[in-house]
C-alpha cells in the first residue's frame, strides 16, 4: 500500500482505506482512531474499557490512523533515538519529514508518523497492540505537556482525589508497590509508569496515563489475587528461580485493574499530595524505613522521577524537542513545592512498605 515511508502523498492516500472508527475519551482529550482492520479497533476498545465508562466532555479532538499491513521502511537509514542511561542496544530510530517525524521500532518493524493531527501507525499492528496503545498515549502526553505539565517516571494511586506517587528507575519496584497499595479498597489506580503534574495555586494538579500496569512475573507470583494470570507451569518454573534473577526478569503481563481489584477503581486525575522515592535494594541488611525529604537541601533525591519526553513529543508549534533534553532537577523541585516528599530505604519489603505508607494517612 505504501511505497516508501518518506512519500507522504502515498501515506495520505492510504488513509482513505481506514474506514473503521472508534472514539476514545481521556479527561478533556478525545482521540478518534481510524483503521482498516475492525478487529484491531475491538482490541483497543477492550484494552481501554476501564476508562470508557461514560462519554466525557472533551475540549480537544485528534485523529489517529492505524493501518494493518506488512513491515515497511527497513531499507531506510534511520537515525538512532538515544536511550536512557544504562539501557543498551538499538531500540528505535527516527527520520524527520515536513510537518512530522517517522519513528521506527526495530524489533517489531512498526513505524509511526508523529504529527499534530492525523498521526499514523503502520505495520503488523494486530500483533503489536502494546505499541499501538503507547502511540495513542503519546498523543495524550503531548496534549498535557503542551499545557505546561511536567512528565514524571512514577506509578500512583488516589484516595478521594488525593494522589500518592511512587517513583524509581526502571525495575525499582514502583509498579509492584503501587499494586500492593491497591489492596486497600479505598485506593484507586491512577497510573503505572508515567505521571503528569503541574503546580497551581490550589495545589499540584496531576494526570495519570491511561495505561494498564504492565508488570514482570515476580509481581504476579507474589500477589495472591494476581497469581492466576501466570500459567500454572510458569508459576512452578518461576518458584525455582533465585530472587535476584526473578527480580530482573523481563517478561511483561498486563493487569486489568477492574477485573482484578473491582469496579470503579480507575481514575485519571487528582491532586498530587505525596511523592515516595524508592531507594531500597535486595541486598540491603537495613530495615525498610520511610523518611521525609526536604528538597531544598536534598534535591538529588528526586532524580529517579525525571523523564525525557521522548521522540514523539511535539511542542505547540509542532517542533520536536532535543531528544537528549530533560527538565532540570531545580524545575522538578519547583513543581513539587506543594508535595510532601519521602524516601523509602533499606531492604525491599513490600508488606512493610504498605504499612509505612498506610501510617501516613
Amino acid at each position: 500500500m505504501i511505497k516508501t515511508l518518506l512519500n507522504l502523498p502515498h501515506v495520505n492516500e492510504a488513509l482513505s482505506h481506514c474506514d473503521e472508527t472508534i472514539r476514545l475519551h481521556f479527561a478533556d482529550l478525545s482521540v478518534i482512531v481510524h483503521s482498516n482492520e475492525a478487529m484491531l479497533l475491538a482490541g483497543i476498545a477492550d484494552y481501554y474499557r476501564s476508562y470508557l465508562k461514560a462519554e466525557a466532555h472533551t475540549t480537544t479532538s485528534l485523529n489517529l490512523y492505524v493501518m494493518e499491513q506488512n513491515v515497511v521502511g527497513d531499507e531506510l537509514n534511520w537515525l538512532n533515538v538515544p536511550r536512557e542511561e544504562g539501557k543498551q542496544g538499538r531500540k528505535e530510530g527516527y527520520l524527520d519529514v515536513t510537518g512530522g517525524r517517522w519513528i521506527k521500532k526495530f524489533k517489531t518493524g512498526m513505524a509511526f508518523l508523529q504529527r499534530p493531527d492525523h498521526a499514523v501507525a503502520v505495520g503488523p499492528c494486530a500483533s503489536n497492540l502494546a505499541q499501538i496503545i503507547n502511540f495513542i498515549n503519546n498523543q495524550f502526553l503531548n496534549h498535557y505537556l503542551r499545557e505546561g505539565f511536567t512528565l514524571g517516571h512514577a506509578s500512583a494511586f488516589c484516595v478521594n482525589g488525593e494522589a500518592t506517587a511512587i517513583a524509581a528507575g526502571s525495575g525499582g519496584g514502583k509498579s509492584t508497590l503501587m499494586l500492593r497499595c491497591l489492596e486497600n479498597p479505598e485506593r484507586d489506580f491512577l497510573t503505572n509508569d508515567r505521571i503528569l503534574f503541574k503546580k497551581t495555586e490550589q495545589g499540584t494538579q496531576t494526570i495519570g496515563l491511561a495505561k494498564l500496569p504492565r508488570v514482570n512475573p515476580g509481581t504476579l507470583l507474589h500477589a495472591e489475587r494476581l497469581r492466576h494470570i501466570l500459567p500454572e507451569a510458569r508459576q512452578q518454573a518461576l518458584h525455582q528461580m533465585p530472587q535476584s534473577e526473578l527480580w530482573s526478569l523481563e517478561e511483561k503481563y498486563d493487569v486489568q485493574i477492574e477485573d482484578e481489584y473491582g469496579s470503579n477503581r480507575v481514575c485519571l486525575a487528582g491532586n498530587l499530595s505525596r511523592l515516595i522515592m524508592l531507594d531500597w535494594s535486595l541486598d540491603s541488611a537495613e530495615p525498610t524505613q520511610l523518611e521525609p525529604v526536604d528538597l531544598s537541601s536534598q534535591p538529588e533525591v528526586i532524580e529517579g522521577l525525571r523523564k525525557r519526553p521522548g521522540p514523539f513529543y511535539q511542542d505547540k508549534s509542532g517542533e520536536f524537542a532535543d531528544l537528549n533534553a530533560i527538565d532540570s532537577v531545580a524545575h522538578y523541585c519547583r513543581e513539587l513545592a506543594n508535595v510532601d516528599v519521602y524516601r523509602l530505604t533499606g531492604k525491599i519489603d513490600f508488606d512493610r512498605a504498605y504499612e509505612l505508607i498506610a501510617a501516613l494517612d
